[in-house]
């Protein structure tokens, strides 16, 4: 009887998972839900670049300053952290990437460039999941408070993240990247419209340190000008 009553719990177990996993959305329903819930892909479709301006605040340290952002499909980035006594500035301009924290620009590591020429999250291309290598929905779990559907992505430079959407709302809510330096949790709050497409304006990186807060004020779309992508690595 005993015997009988094991397999008959493990069945239990067993037919639940089956029935949770059979809940799940698909990848595609996922994206879908996201790419309505912050403006649509046709909103999305025309846009090629972006700026984005507000401050930076580095809680662990008890600073803030001033921090802008300017994208460029496919992949072209700039990003300053303006702190006063130290300034943060990063870019990628298509082939080579670089960071300088106050001792001169240099030349990022090769996998973390191989990161950074992966598409920008502007356009069409970043709501099609097909542009990941791999992508499933494989949980429904809390993500700060908040239930959502866990997506597990593999991108073509091999990184490996998740990604977590409101199962409500349908925002993306939230990110944990594998990095050399462990994972890297990331939270997307406070959405609003910026011409018609919603962006989470405050951005919380978790660090080991503390918490980096990114709070973005001001968002324009459109071509930044050529000069804020070209390397100072150049020549050198």
């Amino acid at each position: 009887m005993r015997r009988f009553a094991q397999v008959a719990a493990a069945a239990v177990v067993m037919l639940a998972a089956v029935q949770a996993e059979a809940q799940l959305p698909t990848v595609q329903q996922v994206y879908d839900k996201y790419a309505s819930a912050i403006g649509g892909r046709t909103a999305w479709k025309p846009v090629v670049g972006r700026s984005e301006k507000g401050t930076a605040d580095i809680t662990f340290a008890g600073i803030s300053g001033a921090y802008e952002r300017h994208s460029a499909l496919p992949n072209k980035m700039r990003m300053i952290i303006d702190l006063g006594m130290l300034k943060i500035d990063q870019g990628f301009d298509g082939e080579k990437g670089w960071a300088d924290q106050g001792q001169g620009p240099q030349r990022l590591p090769a996998e973390q460039e191989k990161n950074m020429a992966e598409a920008s999250a502007d356009g069409a291309s970043f709501l099609d999941p097909s542009r990941f290598v791999k992508a499933e929905v494989v949980a429904k779990e809390a993500f700060n408070g908040s239930e959502s559907y866990k997506v597990a992505v593999t991108t073509k430079s091999g990184q490996e993240a998740f990604e977590f959407f409101d199962a409500t709302t349908g925002l993306r809510i939230g990110a944990i990247a594998k990095t050399p330096m462990g994972e890297q949790k990331t939270a997307f709050l406070d959405y609003k419209a910026f011409e018609g497409k919603l962006i989470a304006t405050k951005v919380v990186q978790t660090t080991p340190q503390g918490d980096v807060v990114l709070n973005i004020q001001i968002v324009t779309f459109g071509t930044p000008d050529a000069t804020y992508f070209k390397s100072p690595l150049d020549g050198k």
